[in-house]
């Protein structure tokens, strides 16, 4: 057994959100994992709400605290170094894993002999399945691009605990992007990623207000990691200049077929592109370009 199923570690931040870390924290106690090979560790981030108290409700989950620094990468951290495991194993407080998560992602980490597993997450969309909620599921949280390029998101991944020992913590500072940050660093450290459909977990889609509000937030993150790669004001500048139009080019003239031609897109990810898409898109880039010019004015 011990062969088969190292000790896992899944660490899961939080803040102010009962009813999600109540889903999550309940489809984590019904993995089809030996029950006891694993841990769950949920890290409340200065919940002003009955968080905590949903939290206390669950006899087998660990209840850590990181109210000195507001950020998901800091209470990531605060779970790291309370966890055993071999495998440290992160979702979010609004992810709900399927039975078979934790099984498929240990398992795709030791049939590939792999250090970093991604996982897929899938989407859900309310009854209307809004412009906002399409998009969001375009283009956000694809672990099946992004591991093509070394990276991967939180929000369903699976690292080896040798492997984040010899890279280090997350760069808890970082307002988003993080892991993003991480997961480049340990790849171009020889790490080896894979992708794995198999374990997954499930994360409701977006309307147009937290979408927009993501897009700011993910804006303001890449100016800190541009920041932390040593990058000139200038490079900001004209970096986010020249993605604008590229970025709206590559969505509106790149059909589905064409960008998918070489891989299975799952179908929460295929989207229509009609105009209330590509209105919402254009919102999005101007939100998140927004964000890199107040990072770039209240850090000076």
């Amino acid at each position: 057994m011990t062969d088969d199923h190292p000790v896992v570690s899944v660490i899961v931040p939080v803040y102010n959100d009962p009813e999600g870390i109540r889903n999550c924290l309940s489809a984590l106690q019904d993995q089809t994992y030996p029950t006891e090979r694993y841990e769950v560790l949920a890290v409340n981030n200065g919940s002003t709400d009955e968080t905590p108290n949903v939290i206390r409700g669950f006899d087998d989950v660990t209840l850590l605290v990181e109210d000195e620094v507001q950020g998901s990468y800091a209470a990531r951290n605060c779970g790291i170094e309370e966890a055993s495991g071999e495998i440290l194993v992160f979702t979010d407080a609004d992810c709900t894993p399927d039975r078979e998560w934790i099984a498929a992602g240990v398992d795709a980490l030791q049939r590939e002999d792999a250090d970093i597993a991604a996982g897929r997450i899938v989407f859900e969309f309310s009854e209307d399945k809004s412009a906002a909620e399409r998009f969001d599921a375009s283009v956000n949280m694809r672990n099946d691009e992004s591991v093509l390029n070394g990276v991967a998101k939180t929000a369903n991944i699976f690292i080896r605990t040798l492997a984040m020992e010899k890279i280090g913590l997350f760069p808890q500072h970082l307002i988003s992007g993080g892991d993003v940050y991480w997961t480049r660093s340990a790849t171009d450290a020889g790490h080896e990623i894979v992708y794995t459909e198999e374990a997954t977990v499930k994360h409701p889609s977006r309307q147009l207000r937290e979408l927009l509000k993501k897009q700011y937030r993910v804006g303001k993150g890449q100016t800190q990691i541009w920041r932390l790669d040593d990058r000139s004001v200038a490079f900001i500048i004209l970096s986010g200049l020249l993605r604008f139009p590229l970025k709206m080019a590559r969505f509106l003239f790149g059909s589905s077929k064409d960008a998918n031609r070489d891989r299975n897109t799952p179908s929460d990810r295929d989207i229509n592109r009609d105009l209330a898409v590509v209105i919402t898109a254009g919102l999005c880039v101007v939100a998140m370009n927004f964000g890199r010019i107040v990072r770039l004015i209240t850090s000076r």
